[in-house]
């Protein structure tokens, strides 16, 4: 079966828990990371200063548009923290063949508001945030057209495992809400090069707690 998901990971990388989102959600995935080859580190510190190493956001942007520019076979992208921006940042205003786009706590999103998405994309931020307020974020995205939402309670890297804003509770609820998202809009096929976005799974705020 042709992979047809994109997981676009932190700056921890492709991890264990990567591998086991990609088997939660039962389908072929390719994973893309700021690193080369299958390099991951679990220490938040070490994380950050990787990445920063690597060429930060920008480069991971370059980076990520190359590769998608040589699958066009991809229909759903995955993308957390620094993945989720560099997605935004590089393929969000090209990515025509996408049915669904599912961006977690992409900080930088805040910086480029201009940018207007031609794929069904939902962003999804944690409410607790040193930088930015992220219920401002998103009363701006939803001013602009986008999905956007607050995940109550949570913390900046709730989906993974080794971020100290880590929850189990929130991540149970968003990989269910990732695997419905996925599976319905397969189910919905958007033909090549259609600019609409089809029906949201999920209304805005209905898995935040």
């Amino acid at each position: 079966m042709t992979a047809n998901v994109l997981i676009i990971t932190d700056v921890f990388g492709h991890t264990p828990a990567i591998a086991s989102l990609q088997r939660y959600l039962g389908l072929p995935c390719l994973v893309v990371s700021p690193f080369e080859a299958d390099f991951s580190v679990h220490n938040e510190q070490q994380a950050y200063q990787a990445f920063l190493a690597a060429g930060g956001v920008q480069a991971y942007s370059i980076k990520l548009r190359e590769f998608v520019r040589q699958q066009p076979q991809l229909r759903h992208v995955v993308g957390f923290s620094a993945g989720a921006s560099a997605w935004w940042l590089s393929c969000a205003e090209y990515a025509h063949a996408l049915q669904s786009a599912s961006l977690f706590y992409g900080s930088r999103i805040r910086d480029h508001l201009d940018i207007q998405s031609v794929c069904n994309t939902h962003c999804i931020f944690a409410e607790q945030e040193n930088a930015y307020q992220p219920q401002l974020l998103v009363q701006a995205l939803r001013q602009r057209g986008h999905q956007a939402e607050v995940a109550i309670g949570t913390k900046h890297g709730f989906m993974n495992p080794y971020s100290a804003g880590f929850s189990l509770k929130a991540q149970t609820l968003y990989l269910e809400f990732l695997r419905h998202r996925i599976a319905k809009t397969t189910s919905r096929p958007t033909p090549r090069g259609a600019n609409s976005s089809p029906t949201l799974v999920a209304e805005t705020g209905i898995l935040s707690y």
